[in-house]
């Protein structure tokens, strides 16, 4: 029997002591409790200047409230670790409300040689609850240790004999930004080029004076009134003559398209060209001159495009 109320006993401290070890389990049917604490990962090698961070999230049941007031203060200096931020934020439900509390602290305490610091302990009031209530509820966060380091390393005589070496910095590998630059330029010439063979007309850029070509120039410059209309027309007919090596007429752009395919896409338009051309050449028609000017600016522009294989 004695030994059955020995084990009782011993069963019944060792939980009373996890329970103080562990606040979150010792507050569990208060009405107030801490639910979860975060403290900082790194506890050794602190120094002067470093932030350090805790989360910890607090249940207060209702009709119970924390106060803003209640909360720490930023800007709270204590041993040389000051608060350096506080954010909270809460949550309300039915039944209680939670709370979570983000504290930094930034040290500022110094020592020559390594010393125990800590978080310190914050003691929250909670209100709201019964008026003839005799004991306050309150929520006590414990304070966290760590060791701060030194910035010197004690007994430094001579700063010459710790000079450490330097070291070169690591160098960056440039033969793929090389390609890279090597292809953007490539590009950019080749569009560079293509542009200028598409909108150019000077004769001296070679592959540029092709026969249509030469007339797209010739046209341009014309005025656009009724003298210039056979001129503008005799310009065309020159071009088709000269790649297709003898006088070009209606019947024969068949035999032109078949023999120069780079002209198929156009056919339809050199037929009406020469349509319009009989007609103002050998008819009593009149034609805009203003519009049919246009029309071979534009038509001749187009086989020189042809001319040049650009589409």
């Amino acid at each position: 029997m004695k030994n059955i109320i020995k084990k009782m006993l011993f069963l019944t401290a060792a939980f009373g002591t996890f329970a103080l070890m562990n606040p979150c389990l010792a507050a569990q049917e208060s009405e107030a409790s801490i639910v979860n604490i975060i403290n900082p990962s790194k506890s050794v090698g602190v120094q002067i200047g470093d932030l350090l961070s805790r989360e910890i999230e607090i249940e207060v049941l209702k009709p119970y409230q924390i106060s803003k007031n209640a909360f720490p203060v930023k800007g709270t200096n204590q041993n040389g670790v000051e608060l350096n931020d506080i954010k909270i934020d809460s949550k309300t439900n039915d039944e209680k409300t939670t709370y979570k509390i983000k504290l930094s602290y930034q040290v500022f305490g110094y020592s020559a040689k390594p010393s125990v610091m800590q978080l310190p302990a914050e003691h929250i009031e909670v209100t709201g609850g019964k008026a003839n209530t005799s004991t306050p509820v309150s929520i006590n966060i414990p304070a966290w240790r760590f060791w701060q380091a030194s910035l010197v390393p004690t007994g430094l005589k001579s700063a010459k004999d710790s000079v450490q070496p330097q070291h070169k910095p690591t160098l960056i590998d440039l033969n793929p930004h090389k390609t890279r630059l090597i292809v953007l330029i490539a590009m950019f010439v080749t569009g560079l080029i293509g542009l200028i063979y598409i909108n150019a007309d000077k004769q001296w850029l070679p592959f540029m004076n092709g026969a249509f070509a030469q007339a797209h120039r010739k046209i341009k410059k014309l005025n656009k009134n009724k003298a210039n209309e056979q001129k503008a027309l005799l310009y065309m007919h020159q071009a088709f003559n000269k790649i297709h090596g003898a006088n070009l007429f209606a019947s024969d752009v068949n035999d032109f398209v078949s023999a120069n395919p780079a002209y198929t896409s156009q056919k339809a338009e050199i037929l009406r060209f020469f349509e319009r051309s009989n007609a103002a050449l050998f008819s009593d028609h009149a034609e805009n001159s203003e519009q049919l000017i246009n029309e071979l600016i534009n038509l001749s522009k187009t086989l020189r495009n042809c001319e040049r294989g650009v589409k």
